[in-house]
């Protein structure tokens, strides 16, 4: 399974980091929005540095579907831009901001040279629970499942350790996230093609 986290960088993604290292070395998925990476360079720089992947979550948080064709596909190709400009490579990962997809969002990331990623397990930490609800929640994920959490939120900050824990408790180690020619329900009417893997 895949440990992801959305809405970075933020002042706390180096905190995040540090819990990822302290809970065994753990590596996690970054999904970055381009004016919060323009912001926080240093941030985006050390998740590559530290061992993560980090992918592309829009230029500006926007519901890619209610935008111009134009204006839809500029989110995307900003967002690359920038964080190759920062770390070297392009990402290779997409996720849709609300999870907001159609034929258009995921054929504008293709073009990108991105594979589009949903997640199996909403841990629902945006809503203001408390960490105990956020690690239930995440633990419902299943064997090659990606979870769902957001960057900065110190209630999700303070259940990485002990979601890592549950997760060992069942024989689950976190992954990086890679293409799935098997489509992934993400619920019921939607799919799409990542899936977890065991780093490399």
């Amino acid at each position: 399974m895949a440990l992801t986290f959305d809405d970075g960088p933020t002042d706390r993604t180096t905190a995040y980091l540090k819990a990822l290292r302290d809970a065994g070395r753990v590596r996690a998925t970054f999904f970055v929005t381009g004016t919060l990476a323009d912001g926080q360079r240093a941030g985006t720089r050390r998740i590559v540095a530290e061992g993560h992947q980090v992918g592309n979550h829009s230029y500006t948080h926007p519901d890619l579907v209610q935008l111009d064709a134009a204006t839809a596909f500029a989110e995307l190709r900003d967002t690359s831009r920038v964080v190759r400009t920062q770390t070297g490579r392009a990402p290779t990962l997409f996720r849709p901001p609300f999870g907001s997809t159609d034929a258009r969002t995921r054929r504008d990331a293709a073009r990108l040279g991105m594979t589009e990623v949903i997640w199996t397990a909403d841990t629902v930490d945006w809503s203001g629970i408390p960490t105990e609800t956020i690690v239930a929640n995440a633990l419902t994920v299943k064997p090659g499942g990606i979870i769902l959490m957001h960057d900065g939120l110190p209630t999700t900050l303070a259940a990485i350790p002990k979601i890592v824990q549950g997760l060992a408790e069942r024989g689950l180690c976190p992954g990086r996230i890679v293409y799935s020619p098997t489509p992934v329900e993400a619920w019921p009417g939607l799919t799409f093609h990542a899936k977890a893997a065991p780093w490399r």
